[in-house]
């Protein structure tokens, strides 16, 4: 055989390897594909602890301001206040108290710009 026929030959069967490449290029693909998403599962399954433990957090901080915020809102806080000065508190007029009677639905007429409440006469509590 001739040196020149040789050179023009491949030194490597590509054809034969051809389908083998294809099918490793095919497997390195799907591997690094499972690689990520493992990565990635792994990643927001800390990310989720993270958040649950930070949600345990503010529930704690809930908890504990319950307590003061219902000793701060009782009956005898408010009066202390109110006798401190702290808050004031004006008397309803008598003429603004509407009193529903509460066997039918009120209706409301209006009288010139103002809204009057009318009631059932006939209906007695």
């Amino acid at each position: 055989m001739s040196r020149n026929r040789r050179r023009h030959q491949n030194q490597v069967p590509i054809r034969a390897l051809s389908p083998w490449l294809l099918l490793a290029g095919i497997l390195l693909a799907g591997g690094m594909t499972w690689v990520y998403f493992k990565n990635q599962l792994f990643t927001r399954g800390g990310e989720i602890s993270r958040l649950e433990r930070q949600l345990d957090e503010l529930r704690k901080q809930n908890d504990a301001l319950r307590s003061p915020i219902a000793t701060l809102s009782s009956r005898a806080a408010i009066q202390k206040k109110l006798d401190d000065g702290f808050i004031q508190m004006v008397a309803i007029p008598a003429e603004s108290i509407v009193k529903v009677n509460y066997r039918h639905t009120p209706v409301i007429a209006m009288e010139g710009d103002e809204i009057v409440p009318v009631s059932n006469p006939g209906i007695r509590r």
